[in-house]
């Protein structure tokens, strides 16, 4: 009797829990429908027609704000409209029809719309591989995807394409939907159907397509910039033999017109591929890399589906760039003869501060070579010298209260550890201020600051207030730690990896725009063919260093294009400069970042292969910064920096640093140790020489064993960085006391060798 209750008992459970899990299911099965419903309701509101007019309208326009008007100017078409031409259905060849049908949608003339085997396919590989490949797009659902530009990654959106793709199967032909679809498929190389495809890699009509010159070019539009015939002209023949295989599968071609087809040979009309007349400028590749890049992230695509949206939605992109300074870029860039060795390469970047907005780009010397090729400034980091000095070491250290532009440090010989940084004049040159030190790219003293600053300090103002990305805090690789957090990494740029031409501007830009840094950026907005936004550029903006501290170090900077300072030459007429030379080891890579209150600008010159140049009479990045900004300064009105319209001499102890003082300054023979030093406003020693001072300051150490040639007013160097080479953590060398008489800085954590 108790075992007949206990079963019973146990009956009654499985039964509530199977009536539980069934209701459970329908009210899934319920929710689900509803959602569907009102998904399906949605899409019905949406007019979604075949209108060939838009298909001949979706080329993307690239504009500019005109200065005189205030008026959008076109700039350029991405992939220009020459490059599509509407073919109605009856002008293509059948087999070109029949090989779109084959790779795309092999059942295309028996579904409704949606294909049921496909999709099912697609739902299981989404659930148990979330990378799965597996597409499940039918021809009509891809057109729709063009049709509407949805192409965000949601159950939501895939709902409303398989309902809209059955929508239009019962309004319009499959022979319209084709039509369609293979006018508007991008097919590389600016080409957006197939009429353009075939006058661009063959130079017919497509009327006039073989069969293996069709499946060459149904194949391009999965992945076109991997199967684009005239850049990998092997992908994209074993993509034409797939189409070819999959037609004769599905015999739509014969065994026999296979065999023929594969053995063809395809002669592509290279000669039709873009060459440096009509190749886009480098700001041009980079405004569609940043507007594909911001499209991808704000509408969850891939990098690929951006891709064509940008080249078939016919967007409008409202470029910052300014034509007369890209002329100018160009105008210079271009000319080799303005670069002093063969196969020097070099790029610039041209910025508003004030705007983080970009106005030009060079990314190579030369005639480019083609689209979308390497753009140095951009996309290259390299070894930036004694020009990251201003951002690493003097502009955090004012900005942490440390020193001024005229507090005194000493150039000296220092050792830490086993390392004795060195300068690129010969010997050292005893007591001088920190803009003193600047000016004339002073080794020993932009160690003793950094140490007194602690290398985490700089690296985190560098990285989270100027936006330099490319630090390398810490990485192992092959056994070894590699970082960025050592005295000669950020005092002297000898960094792990380097810094990019675009970065580099960005972080002086925060400088001239009085402390202000703003996120650099090539577009403001990009619209849709509707007049509604579909992106909006939002910089990010933030406070870098307080307002004082920029203007010391404008100050400073300026005296760097002064008379004495290493980039002298680097004046132009009715404008004041600013400004920092940067020279590696080896002479393997050279820079000048300089602004001026309209622009700012950071050139860098050297080989790909960080090969070293050799010996100039002049730094050709700073020769290049010059004949672009005397370009692009010619017409505007005069303009200076605020506060240091002058710079003038004075008389200072070369013991102590302090202002001469003819009663004390004197050597043990009674000569006076005078010496004299260009300053700006505000940045002279406010305190004369006393006794004391003199007697307790230290005489100039003896000079270094091994004299450095330097062309004066040109060239500054690191003998210490190590350029395009990695450093293991455990060499930093520890810190030690920097001899400042008035320094109460004790070494801090920050300050240890990383382990």
């Amino acid at each position: 009797m108790a075992k007949s209750k206990k079963s019973g008992s146990s009956k009654l459970f499985f039964q509530t829990m199977w009536r539980l899990m069934l209701w459970g299911i329908a009210v899934l099965c319920g929710l689900m429908i509803l959602y569907i419903t009102v998904i399906i309701i949605q899409a019905s509101m949406e007019d979604i027609e075949l209108d060939a007019s838009k298909a001949l309208n979706l080329s993307s326009q690239i504009y500019y704000i005109d200065s005189k008007t205030g008026n959008p100017t076109e700039l350029e078409k991405v992939y220009g409209t020459e490059n599509r031409v509407w073919v109605p259905y009856t002008d293509m060849p059948e087999h070109l029809k029949l090989a779109a049908v084959a790779i795309e949608d092999e059942r295309f003339f028996k579904h409704g719309g949606v294909d049921i085997k496909r999709s099912a396919g697609a739902v299981l590989g989404f659930f148990f591989n979330r990378d799965s490949g597996y597409g499940g797009s039918t021809i009509t659902q891809q057109l729709v995807k063009n049709l509407t530009d949805e192409r965000d990654r949601s159950v939501t959106r895939k709902i409303k394409e398989m309902w809209n793709a059955m929508r239009l199967e019962r309004k319009y032909s499959k022979e319209q939907i084709l039509e369609m679809y293979l006018n508007t498929i991008y097919l590389s190389q600016g080409c957006n159907g197939v009429q353009s495809a075939a006058h661009m890699y063959f130079n017919k009509d497509v009327k006039d397509l073989t069969i293996a010159e069709s499946a060459s070019i149904v194949g391009i539009t999965q992945y076109p910039t991997r199967y684009d015939p005239f850049i990998n002209p092997d992908k994209n023949k074993e993509k034409q033999e797939l189409v070819l295989g999959k037609m004769k599968d599905l015999g739509f071609i014969t065994p026999e017109e296979y065999d023929k087809a594969v053995a063809e040979k395809l002669k592509f009309v290279k000669s039709n591929m873009n060459t440096g007349a009509n190749f886009q400028s480098y700001f041009v590749d980079q405004v569609i890399n940043d507007v594909i890049k911001d499209f991808a992230k704000e509408k969850k695509m891939s990098i690929d589906e951006a891709t064509i949206a940008l080249h078939t939605g016919g967007y409008k992109i409202y470029a910052t760039i300014d034509p007369s300074v890209q002329k100018a870029v160009d105008e210079v860039f271009s000319n080799t003869a303005n670069f002093p060795k063969k196969e020097m390469q070099s790029a610039i970047v041209v910025m508003d501060p004030y705007t983080g907005e970009v106005k030009g780009i060079s990314g190579g010397t030369g005639k480019k070579s083609g689209d979308f090729v390497l753009n140095r400034a951009t996309q290259s980091v390299r070894q930036p010298g004694s020009a990251i000095k201003p951002i690493a070491v003097y502009a955090p250290a004012i900005e942490n209260g440390l020193i001024t532009a005229g507090s005194i440090y000493e150039d000296k010989k220092i050792t830490i550890g086993n390392w004795s940084p060195k300068n690129q004049y010969s010997g050292f040159r005893g007591p001088m201020t920190v803009q003193e030190a600047v000016r004339i790219s002073c080794n020993t003293v932009a160690v003793q600051v950094l140490q007194e600053l602690g290398v985490n300090k700089s690296f985190n103002f560098m990285k989270n207030k100027l936006g330099v990305t490319s630090l390398v805090e810490k990485r192992e690789q092959n056994g070894k730690v590699y970082t960025d957090l050592t005295l000669p990494s950020l005092a002297l740029g000898g960094l792990t990896d380097g810094i990019s031409p675009m970065e580099m501007t960005a972080a002086y830009a925060a400088i001239a725009n009085n402390g202000l840094y703003i996120q650099p950026h090539t577009y403001t907005k990009v619209v849709d063919r509707n007049g509604k936004t579909a992106l909006e550029m939002k910089p990010e903006t933030h406070v870098a260093m307080s307002e004082k501290t920029a203007k010391q170090m404008t100050s400073i900077l300026y005296s760097v294009t002064q008379s004495g300072g290493t980039a002298s030459t680097a004046q132009i007429s009715r404008m004041t400069v600013a400004g920092k030379t940067g020279t590696t080891d080896e002479d393997k890579d050279r820079w000048f970042v300089g602004y001026t209150p309209y622009y700012v600008s950071a050139v860098w010159c050297g080989y790909d292969d960080a090969k070293p140049i050799g010996s100039l009479s002049t730094n050709p990045a700073l020769a290049a910064w010059k004949k672009v900004y005397t370009k692009i300064h010619q017409g505007l009105p005069s303009k200076s920096f605020d506060g240091i319209n002058t710079s003038y001499d004075v008389s200072v102890c070369s013991v102590s640093g302090k202002l001469y003082n003819e009663d004390v300054c004197k050597d043990e023979a009674g000569n006076p140790t005078k010496k004299t030093m260009r300053v700006t406003a505000g940045t002279a020693p406010k305190a004369y020489c006393t006794a004391e001072d003199h007697k307790k300051t230290e005489a100039t150490p003896e000079p270094s064993e091994a004299p450095v040639t330097e062309e004066p007013g040109d060239i500054d160097s690191n003998e210490n960085s190590k350029p395009n080479e990695t450093k293991p953590a455990a060499t930093t060398p520890p810190p030690v006391n920097t001899g400042k008489p008035t320094s109460t800085a004790k070494p801090t954590q920050s300050q240890k060798p990383a382990a």
